[in-house]
């Protein structure tokens, strides 16, 4: 399945990327200026009058991967706590977009327990329920079981992640870990959902698709960097 490119993607490119097409782009400027420099001015000028203008501000916001309106995808509580069921599902979407996760929104009658389905960069299929509540609510053990019985029968899940805008009893807290469920309460949201800290980060989720290098001893000259694959590990 292709990946969707999502909201504030392009931070994450490396820094000499930005560089090396940084230096591209000047030399290649200079050599249109050199051999035509009407035409180039005339050009940028051009460029400079639409960049102004309010749709050029809006196609770049859109081409970096930003909320034409918001900037990068983030969320206060206040803002969550003030939308309705549905509009939280589609906030936890754009979130998990950001994150660079190919997310579904699902949410709606009948739906088994997910409101958001999950192919993560390592690709597993993860659910995600959503749970908007006032702070002062918490989400007990009974939905944990319902979501229990429905991710991985149903919906062929690796694991769940149940998100709340409120808490978890100490029931639900004690289950969720033993059937692969993750825990996202109103503290860790605002991590994730403020201050732009990843999900999986959060969650001590690993990403089994990565590659690490990793030296391999061996007889002199006879060393060599070999890409090691880590086993996959359900929670």
């Amino acid at each position: 399945m292709r990946r969707r490119r999502s909201q504030g993607s392009w931070t994450a490119v490396p820094w000499w990327v930005w560089g090396v097409g940084a230096l591209a782009g000047v030399t290649g400027l200079w050599q249109a200026v050199e051999q035509w420099p009407a035409q180039t001015g005339m050009v940028l000028t051009a460029m400079a009058v639409g960049l102004g203008l309010k749709p050029g501000r809006l196609a770049v916001q859109r081409w970096t991967g930003r909320s034409a309106l918001a900037g990068p995808v983030r969320y206060s509580l206040a803002h969550l706590d003030a939308l309705d069921p549905q509009a939280f599902e589609l906030a936890v979407c754009s979130l998990l977009r950001r994150d660079g996760l190919t997310a579904q929104h699902v949410g709606r009658a009948g739906d088994k327990g997910a409101d958001v389905l999950v192919v993560d960069r390592s690709r597993r299929r993860v659910v995600v329920q959503c749970k908007r509540l006032r702070p002062d609510r918490r989400v007990g053990d009974q939905d944990v079981q319902r979501v229990n019985g429905t991710y991985r029968h149903d919906h062929g899940a690796h694991f769940a992640v149940i998100v709340t805008t409120g808490g978890f009893t100490a029931a639900a807290r004690a289950s969720g870990p033993r059937y692969g469920i993750h825990l996202v309460d109103r503290n860790a949201l605002e991590r994730w959902a403020d201050l732009g800290e990843p999900l999986y980060r959060i969650l001590r989720v690993p990403d089994d698709g990565t590659r690490r290098r990793r030296w391999v001893p061996g007889p002199w000259g006879a060393g060599r960097i070999a890409r090691v694959t880590s086993n996959q590990q359900r929670p």
